[in-house]
């Protein structure tokens, strides 16, 4: 907000609009604040017209992909959401040796009965998400090989490294299958919501976003989607444990069970990604 990157009072607007697809305008407001309103335009006209398409452009971090799709499961929807970030570029195209992508990540959300979540994934289509490693710089920690690679493109552990000037970069998950899907959402996120893709100019960060809802009961049954869902998750979890696994879960069941335990618990941080914090709120006057 300092350096005017970030709108606290913006004015959204639906730049264009039909029954099933509007164009939304963020007016460079926080991106959790012009998500909510993207998802609630989706999830109205996918409850009317069966789907609906919504794109956000000139928006700030939208902050976790999952919290939109479930917001869509949790109302008997099908949730997809894609986003870019054109000028937040730490991913290294496959083959290549300097930062040319985002982490675009995506996230799928599917309902379950009663307003339930049955299946949630969101994840980046780097190997992890750059947040990963910051708190491995911050906590001092090596990361996993095969994360990573220096600035001469060799591989590393060290975060170190990344944040170095001239700086490492991540790896797409995947190889080429993750730096296919990353360049897909260069064009789903930030090509048609006029965000516009990666690219050499500087600038804020900003969040091309793609939502996409589905309304599962206009495909077939309520009960019937959700039996076959619940009978293909335990046709998967009844399958032989790898050695050393304890179960096999779904997509979204690890974090739903640390959520629960950070609820009770609360959330562990350390020294440093504190004192960050304390300063932050220090200089905005609300420590």
């Amino acid at each position: 907000m300092k350096a005017g990157e970030v709108n606290p009072r913006p004015k959204i607007a639906v730049e264009s609009e039909t029954s099933t697809i509007a164009l939304v305008d963020g007016d460079l407001g926080f991106g959790q604040v012009v998500a909510r309103r993207g998802i609630a335009i989706a999830i109205e006209k996918a409850r009317a017209q069966g789907l609906s398409a919504v794109t956000l452009k000139r928006t700030n971090h939208v902050g976790r992909l999952a919290d939109w799709a479930e917001t869509a499961a949790a109302q008997g929807l099908i949730g997809m959401v894609w986003v870019n970030a054109p000028m937040a570029l730490n991913v290294a195209p496959w083959g290549g040796a300097a930062r040319r992508l985002g982490t675009n990540p995506h996230a799928v959300a599917i309902p379950g009965p009663g307003g339930t979540v049955a299946m949630s994934h969101d994840f980046a289509t780097s190997v992890v998400a750059e947040g990963k490693l910051k708190v491995k710089f911050n906590r001092g920690e090596k990361a996993a090989p095969g994360i990573m690679i220096n600035a001469a493109g060799h591989p590393s552990t060290d975060p170190r490294e990344f944040y170095a000037d001239p700086p490492g970069a991540l790896l797409t998950a995947g190889e080429h299958k993750g730096y296919g899907l990353s360049l897909a959402i260069e064009i789903l996120g930030g090509i048609l919501s006029g965000t516009g893709a990666a690219r050499p100019t500087p600038g804020p960060v900003q969040n091309g976003t793609l939502i996409i809802c589905l309304d599962p009961a206009r495909f077939l049954a309520a009960g019937d989607f959700h039996a076959q869902v619940t009978q293909l998750f335990g046709f998967v979890r009844s399958a032989p444990l790898a050695p050393g696994s304890k179960e096999v879960l779904v997509p979204g069941e690890p974090e739903a069970r640390l959520e629960r335990e950070r609820r009770a618990v609360g959330v562990p941080l350390d020294d440093e990604t504190w004192r960050q914090l304390r300063e932050c709120a220090s200089e905005a006057g609300v420590a």
